[in-house]
Parts: structure tokens; sequence; C-alpha cells
């Protein structure tokens, strides 16, 4: 009963995150599904199979040593059924295609869109599932056999996809539940049908009567009627576009082949601006889906001009200022935020070898940033960001978050995060983004690393400055606004805690030196609240305790946390609400928190110093 409750409560929350035409729109396509589930045989079109693919394999690719080197090991590691996918070690010979390595659940192979993919009970961890067919490993294996003309890199891609075509009939199990999915599954075709030419087993899976070609056709097909929409139309969207794109372009065999391109084309042409700030960064508020999404872009910009039918100069302007944005927030020694949500999805996997074939990297185009810019906001996105001696080993970042919550009514991948910060010195994280843990599989661990208490800022009364109604749903948005910034001094405040019955405004103050932070919180209220701050310091930093501070240590480090006097202070590594970092999806690891805690009434105030050493 309490898990129907929820599931009512979700259900509640999210239909008044739609507008009306949403609502008309989900109405039709549940009409649809009726329709779909009921259908006994699907009729597939015989493709016209013509090559018209100006790619080419380089003979032999342009290949660095130690990158062929860790391609070969990671296709024999394959070979032998080892994998590690999403952080999860595992042993499979002979991949089964709905199993949940990590939990051992097996997720049904029933009509696949009245799957609740959400259910742990049913599915396990559907990431996991999700992850294993995409199908990475596939097009690591067709790239190594391109590299090195391995025959049995080859077999081991037929033995593969053909398992997984047997496996997945066309709309039974969860493999078809999301069109993001079928997205990325047909960009991994892509690059193997191209990277295995001139084998036998080519013709086999891509030939005139080639195994995949049904499966291909109906990727495309219920991504035309299935793609995200409305409160949902975020990174999926794009996803799910670009493997329409390439794949219609690549592969124009079937007689939707020019309006599948030309619908996908402009879906992209529209969601690079849309999903897109001014500053060039992702509007999801996720930085990890910042290059998620561009890199769908850049993929699908590659086949673009190759088939010398470009995008558009706007597009282009888009997708320059993404790259611009991501590496001026890279530290001395490449480190990337880690704001949001983040769960190491990629486009593509080509075992490092993409640059080598001809295949774009954003890494590829870094610019670097001046090494005398002191101070650089994406004001758009509520990023502000100092630098001290940039690129050294002596380098000071730290990047201060006053933005929006996340992009939509659904803010899915935001985190509740107003006015947190992380630093990072000498191009090592010291106080940092607690990452994401997890998502469906572990509500415990969902609800801490996108709370309030998971990050370098203030919460009051315990409670989230926004309010969350799902693992991809909040229901009330904190808004932040910027009072002042620049000349090392940065002013903001929010209003997530005017919800409560006496109402309480946030507002934080960041005054930077080159050798020191200094934090000046004020919590503006009538009645009394429990305010806690919070820091939250990489896992190998160790805090010790002084009268009026307290001291951060790591190898080849440290810095002084001064003490407010009105504050009591612990420290927590492992509790039940903090003292957790997540250094990739799917894993935890005990990290210390520094707590500073008051009961106050009234307006209240407090200040801290962070002075490097």
């Amino acid at each position: 009963m309490e898990s129907m409750s929820h599931s009512l409560v979700w259900y509640w929350n999210r239909l008044r995150a739609m507008s009306p035409a949403e609502l008309y729109m989900r109405g039709a396509h549940a009409t649809r599904k009726w329709r779909w589930a009921r259908c006994k045989e699907w009729t597939n079109p015989a493709p016209v199979v013509e090559s018209r693919d100006p790619w080419s394999l380089h003979d032999p690719p342009a290949l660095e040593p130690a990158v062929k080197e860790a391609l070969c090991v990671e296709a024999e590691r394959t070979l032998r059924g080892e994998y590690c996918m999403l952080n999860i070690e595992f042993n499979e010979p002979a991949l089964d295609w709905h199993l949940d390595p990590q939990t051992g659940a097996r997720a049904p192979t029933t009509y696949a869109l009245d799957i609740n993919y959400r259910d742990p009970a049913l599915v396990g961890n559907v990431k996991n599932i999700w992850e294993k067919n995409r199908h990475h490993h596939v097009s690591v294996l067709a790239a190594a056999h391109a590299v090195t003309g391995d025959a049995r890199y080859a077999e081991a891609v037929e033995r593969q996809l053909t398992s997984w075509v047997q496996a997945n009939p066309f709309l039974r199990g969860v493999n078809w539940t999301s069109a993001l999915e079928l997205g990325i599954r047909l960009i991994a075709w892509v690059w193997t049908e191209r990277l295995l030419r001139g084998a036998p087993q080519h013709d086999a899976l891509f030939g005139e009567r080639g195994t995949m070609w049904p499966a291909i056709y109906r990727h495309q097909w219920l991504i035309r009627r299935y793609y995200a929409h409305g409160s949902s139309a975020n990174n999926h969207l794009i996803g799910e576009m670009a493997g329409l794109f390439m794949a219609s372009t690549i592969w124009p065999y079937y007689d939707e082949s020019a309006e599948w391109e030309t619908f996908s084309r402009e879906k992209l042409e529209l969601e690079v601006i849309r999903q897109t700030f001014d500053d060039g960064l992702n509007r999801e508020q996720a930085f990890a889906y910042h290059l998620f999404s561009l890199d769908f872009f850049l993929l699908a910009m590659a086949e673009a001009d190759r088939m010398e039918r470009p995008f558009s100069t706007a597009y282009k302007e888009a997708t320059a200022k993404m790259i611009r944005a991501a590496s001026l927030l890279s530290d001395a020694r490449g480190h990337l935020p880690r704001y949001g949500d983040g769960d190491e999805g990629k486009a593509l996997d080509l075992g490092g070898a993409r640059s080598a074939l001809d295949c774009p990297t954003w890494e590829a185009h870094r610019i670097p940033a001046a090494p005398d810019e002191t101070e650089r906001d994406f004001y758009d996105a509520g990023l502000f960001l100092w630098v001290a001696a940039r690129g050294t080993d002596r380098e000071r970042f730290c990047l201060a978050d006053a933005g929006p919550l996340g992009y939509l009514s659904l803010a899915a991948h935001g985190h509740a995060d107003a006015l947190s910060f992380v630093l990072n010195l000498g191009g090592r994280r010291i106080l940092v983004d607690p990452g994401t843990g997890s998502y469906h599989a572990d509500p415990a661990a969902r609800a801490y690393y996108r709370s309030t208490r998971a990050h370098n800022t203030v919460t009051v009364d315990a409670l989230d400055q926004s309010e969350p109604g799902g693992v991809f749903l909040w229901t009330r948005h904190a808004r932040t606004r910027v009072l002042q910034w620049g000349g090392g001094r940065l002013v903001a405040e929010h209003d997530g805690y005017r919800r409560l019955a006496d109402p309480v405004t946030h507002r934080r103050q960041l005054i930077w030196r080159d050798d020191r932070l200094t934090v000046i919180d004020e919590l503006e209220a009538k009645g009394e609240h429990d305010y806690e701050f919070r820091l939250h310091f990489a896992p190998d930093c160790r805090l010790t305790e002084e009268a009026d501070a307290t001291i951060v240590e790591w190898d080849g480090g440290r810095l002084h946390v001064s003490r407010a006097p009105n504050l009591a202070y612990a420290v927590v590594c492992g509790g039940d609400e903090a003292g957790w970092y997540s250094p990739g999806f799917n894993v935890s690891v005990k990290a210390p928190t520094l707590i500073g805690a008051i009961q106050g009434t009234g307006p209240v105030r407090f200040e801290h110093e962070i002075r490097f050493e």
C-alpha cells in the first residue's frame, strides 16, 4: 500500500508539471500505445542498401601506441566476457540483455511501454541494463577490428548483435522503453557498421539481407513517434534526434528516411538554441549533461558536414560556445565541474580512438583560457568563477553557483545547491560537489546527493531549498537573485525558504582574495529556525579541530577554516545525513563534512574565512 501511495503522489506531481498541450499529446500517445500493444505482427520494409557514406578508414589509422594498446586491452576483456559498466564489474560470457548485474534482477520481456522501469523491485537498477544495451562495448570491438584487422573482434561483434536482435523483439522488454536508449544505440550501430566494412561479418549484419535492418528500421520508426516532448524535452530529445539524424543520413534506405532526416535536423537546430544559455552552458544545470548534449551535437554536425549538407551558422556558433564554456571551467589538471546530475553517459565510445577514426570530440577543439584572467562569469547559468595562478601547480580555482535550479518545469537533473561553491587547489578537488550516487535504484542515495544538505551552502530546518516531487522532479523551484558581482565579490540570495510559515531569505557574500575566501551568510527571519552551515571535503582530506578553526590537510596541501563564534561545530564522515561523496555513478565513499549549527531567532549572521596555506 505504501508503494502504491508513493506512486499516486508521483503521478499527481508529474501531472501538475505538464501544460495542457502536453497533457493532450500524452493522451494521444496513450491511445497509440494501446493500439501497438495489440499488434500481433510487425512487418518491416526491405531496405534499398546503397551506401553513399563518404567516410572512409585511414590505412592505417594514425593511433598513438598507448591508445591502441588500451583499445585492444578493452576489446580482449570483452572477448573474455569481462565488463565494467557504470563502475560495476561483472563477468558474463554470453550477455543477458535484460539482467542487472548489480542486483541480479532480470527485467520482464513483456510489452515494453507498460513496464515500470522506475521500479527497482521489478527491473533492478535499470541504468545498468540500459548501459550494456547502449552497445558501447560493441563499437569498441568494431574500432579494435578496424585498427588491428583482428577477425576475432569482428566475429564478436556479429555474435553480440545477433544475440541482441534475437533477445529483443520489437516492443518487448525494457530496452524499448526509452527513445533515448534507441538513439544512442543507433549511433553505436552507425559506427559499428562503418568500422566492419570489408569484413565478412559486415555483410551478414549490414548487407542487403543483413540481420540488423529490421531493428534499425524500428528504432527510427519508434523514435519518430515516441520522442521526448513537453516537460521531458531535455537532453533525451537531443540524443534521440542525434541518433535519428545520423541513422537516416548515413542509411537513407527507406521511404521515410528523407522525412526522418529533415525532422531530426530541424529539432536539433531548435534544441541547440533552446537548451543552451547565451553564455554557452546547458540549461539543465548539470554539467555532465552539458558534455553529453555537446557530444550529440558534434556527432550530428560532423555527419552533416560529411554529406555536404551542413547545419546552420547559428547551430555551429552555439556548439562553439559550449566548447568555450567547458574549456574555461577546466582546472589545472583538467577537472571539470560536477554540479547537478551526472551518470557517466556517453553518446559514443570508440575506446579512445575517435580522433584517429575521424570522429569529433570536444576536447580536440578545447580553447585554452587566458592565464591572467582571474574572474569570469556565466551569468545566465548563474556560475561565477575566480582563478589565481591558472594552469600552474599553485592554481586556486573557485566556482560558485547562484543560478536557476534546472530546465523546464521538472528541473529533472538540477540539485538543490543554490549559493554553493567548490574549491580546487593545484588541480586537486578540496571543497567538493558530492556527485550523483544513484537514480531509481537507491532512493535514499538519490535524495541525499541532490539535497541541500549535501552541498556547500546553508540548510534551514533540515529542508531542501526546492521541494522534491519525484526522482527526476522538483515541484517548487528556489529562485536565486544576484545582487553584486565583480571585483572579487559575489552577493546573491535565494527564496527557497520563503515558503515556510515564517519566511527565511538566505543571502550569501563570497569575497575572493588570492590567498583566502571569505564566506558571509545572512539569514533574514522573524521566528526561530535551525540553521546548518556545511562544507564537504574530498575523501582524502583530513580535518583537525582547533580552538577557533578547523585545519584541513591532504598530501601536499593544507587550508585553514575559521569558526564563527555563534555556531556549534562537528565533523561527520559516513553519517546518516552527511559525510558522503560519489566519485562515480553507483559509487558512494565516506568523506568528511564540517557542520556548523545554530538555533536562532530573528536575523542570524555568521562568517567563515577559508585561508589557503
